[in-house]
């Protein structure tokens, strides 16, 4: 019960300085974090079908619908029909979005370049290896 309540503790501490790295490292970003994660989950993906989308990323398909219909809006993804199942509409990126997405990348990796600079080197190491452990524990759930 004891780690149960540490990890009640230290959940929204970690949340919220996540939440203030995320503002940092995606500042001056034109999409929202949001529509950022959809157009990188269709970009991973290759193509996706809307209601996979909705899943992924935990959302209504309703709410995936209008998020799609803004990245289609801004030319940054296309939505085709199946050709295997023409009831099925996929999601693409185009080459506007891709382009987008290694923009984004880079300016992120840039931003954390300078975060993480703040932070002797042991520090850089243990943050890296404390998230690493994180995302490999986590993704066993």
């Amino acid at each position: 019960m004891e780690r149960i309540e540490r990890i009640a503790q230290l959940y929204p501490v970690l949340m919220r300085v996540m939440g203030r790295i995320r503002s940092t490292v995606h500042d001056g970003m034109d999409l929202s974090y949001n529509q950022y994660k959809m157009l990188l989950t269709i970009y991973d993906k290759g193509n996706c079908p809307l209601n996979v989308l909705a899943g992924e990323l935990n959302i209504a398909m309703s709410s995936a619908s209008e998020m799609v219909d803004r990245l289609v809006n801004l030319s940054l993804v296309y939505r085709a029909v199946d050709d295997a199942n023409r009831r099925r509409v996929v999601i693409h990126t185009t080459a506007a979005g891709e382009e987008l997405i290694r923009e984004i990348r880079r300016g992120i990796v840039s931003n954390y370049g300078i975060l993480l600079g703040r932070l002797p080197d042991e520090d850089q190491e243990r943050l890296v290896n404390a998230l690493e452990t994180i995302t490999e524990i986590l993704d066993k759930l």
